[in-house]
């Protein structure tokens, strides 16, 4: 300290000056630090629209549209804090000349999305944020030709925005335990019923019990799920899922199981017009066959209690890793609804990637917007885009998220925006392909959704191809085909929608890239009034900075 008394003569000449060169020097490198872990993209994208469309007996009309779109994206990453936000505004002029009437409207439409992950204690705790605003159709009916060029009346303005917490014990020895509690919201300005928008809350919680590396040869695994979802329109609708197995070793590889599960729902109403005793008890034992880490296979002899029914079935689980590229799990059980089926199969070549998984659940619209389950897929892609070009396939099976990137959703949520409990089964099976100047994913999918407090039904399949080639450094071609049926009840014949579409985009420089596509669609119903085509011829320009 012999410095001080130098500087306590000449502070008052000294001080501010030193204060002010300490301020500038300390917000220096906070900016620097910062900068270096910011990283921000913006785009301007002008896009010219030439549609025709016609549906039933109307006459064909034909429809003007100019686009300008300006998209922002950032990613923030530190050791302890990453975030990724995609946001992009909308400004749609159209001018449509139907029956020699001429009508002109203005539009704006503001998507978004967000993600970001605290960690609040390393390899522990950690804190993660989520939302999005888009718009969707209200009525799947109207699907393919409700979008903000065609029947923008059809669209409402959807948000989700979702909190969870994590918490696990670190490499467990004795116990392992892992707790998740999640809070979300969903609102849209229109619902299914009409003007009135879904409002919904969910409470969140899942734990799960399992035995450490040190507590062998028992080992027991004990889960719980709990959803508590406040609606706007309805009751309340809570949830509680438990299942539990118990393991005795019989020999090295051989072991006796228990295992049982109970699942109990309540919505204020005592049953469903097309489901009665939801709530549902089972239990039982059973063989467990472990020939290696990674290789399991149980088979077990349950009864599954419903009210005063009871069923006997045999039950198996199957999780096996052929090698470290190739996975399958499955399940079967029975549940309320019957036979109960869960599967997850992954295989992985260097180029080539395959995935199959189907699931069954009893939901809500809400609680489909902000689901926690974990996402992966066979493509990764910059932040807010699916297009392939903006896709790569990463290089092991296992591959964790940077900041910035997500994985290409292949199916979106088919189903209208209601707030009914809906009983959900989905599958879908995708396969990827990526070399050198290809790049091609086929992906089908599978919904079937009851809607079961007004007794309606929705089946929807669909089959999608992509195609992406690189015709060379600056210009890319790529191709996408759908074809998709979706039937509404039970009487009714399915809708058929076909829809084709090619794009060509060619970098004109550094910043600035152009593209020209075209679209056809084509509805088959047998309903009139949902027959319909639309043609439409696109021209754009993209500019970065």
């Amino acid at each position: 300290m012999v410095f001080w008394p130098l500087l306590k003569q000449k502070q008052t000449a000294k001080k501010p000056q030193q204060v002010k060169y300490a301020a500038i020097l300390l917000m220096s490198l906070s900016f620097s630090a910062f900068g270096q872990a910011v990283d921000i993209s913006g785009k301007l994208n002008t896009t010219s629209y030439v549609t025709e469309t016609q549906i039933g007996d109307n006459e064909a009309s034909q429809t003007e549209a100019l686009i300008i779109k300006p998209s922002l994206l950032g990613s923030y990453n530190s050791r302890l804090l990453s975030a990724s936000l995609t946001t992009n505004h909308s400004r749609v002029r159209r001018s449509v000349d139907s029956e020699n009437v001429n009508n002109k409207t203005n539009q704006n439409y503001t998507d978004l999305k967000y993600t970001s992950n605290l960690t609040l204690i390393e390899n522990a705790l950690s804190l993660t944020l989520s939302g999005a605003q888009n718009y969707r159709v209200i009525n799947q009916q109207q699907n393919g030709f409700s979008d903000v060029i065609l029947g923008s009346d059809n669209l409402t303005k959807n948000r989700n925005n979702s909190a969870q917490l994590n918490f696990s014990i670190p490499n467990p020895l004795y116990v392992g335990f892992t707790l998740q509690s999640t809070y979300s919201k969903t609102q849209t300005d229109q619902s299914q019923a009409g003007q009135t928008g879904v409002d919904g809350e969910n409470l969140g919680i899942t734990a799960r019990l399992f035995q450490g590396k040190y507590i062998r040869p028992l080992n027991f695994d004990i889960s719980a799920q709990y959803n508590d979802t406040s609606r706007a329109n309805f009751q309340n609708f809570e949830s509680t899922r438990v299942q539990a197995n118990t393991g005795f070793p019989i020999t090295k590889e051989v072991g006796f199981i228990v295992t049982g599960s109970l699942d109990e729902y309540d919505t204020g109403q005592t049953e469903f017009s097309s489901r009665q005793n939801l709530d549902t008890t089972s239990y039982g034992a059973g063989l467990e066959w472990t020939p290696s880490n990674g290789r399991n296979l149980s088979l077990t002899y349950n009864q599954l209690e419903e009210g005063e029914t009871t069923t006997d079935f045999l039950g198996v689980n199957l999780a096996w890793a052929f090698s470290n590229r190739t996975a399958l799990n499955f399940d079967y059980g029975k549940r309320f609804f019957g036979d109960s089926y869960k599967l997850d199969f992954r295989h992985s070549l260097k180029s080539l990637r395959t995935s199959v998984s189907y699931s069954e659940d009893l939901t809500t619209f809400s609680r489909l917007g902000t689901s926690s389950t974990n996402v992966t897929g066979i493509f990764v892609c910059q932040f807010g885009s699916t297009d392939l070009i903006d896709c790569f396939q990463p290089d092991s099976v296992d591959y964790q998220l940077q900041v910035g990137e997500e994985f290409r959703t292949t199916t979106e949520v088919v189903t209208d925006i209601s707030e009914e409990v809906i009983l959900r089964k989905s599958g879908t099976a995708s396969i990827g392909y990526s070399k050198r100047k290809v790049t091609m994913s086929i992906d089908a999918s599978y919904r079937r959704t009851e809607y079961l407090e007004s007794d309606r039904l929705s089946i929807n399949r669909s089959l999608r191809l992509n195609v992406n080639y690189a015709i060379g450094r600056k210009t890319n071609i790529s191709f996408a085909s759908t074809l998709a049926t979706n039937q509404f009840n039970e009487l009714e014949t399915a809708d058929t929608t076909t829809t084709t579409s090619i794009n060509f985009s060619r970098d004109l420089g550094r910043y600035l890239k152009l593209s020209i596509a075209a679209r056809f669609l084509d509805r088959e119903s047998d309903n009139l009034e949902r027959n319909g085509t639309d043609e439409r011829l696109t021209v754009g320009l993209n500019y970065t900075f």
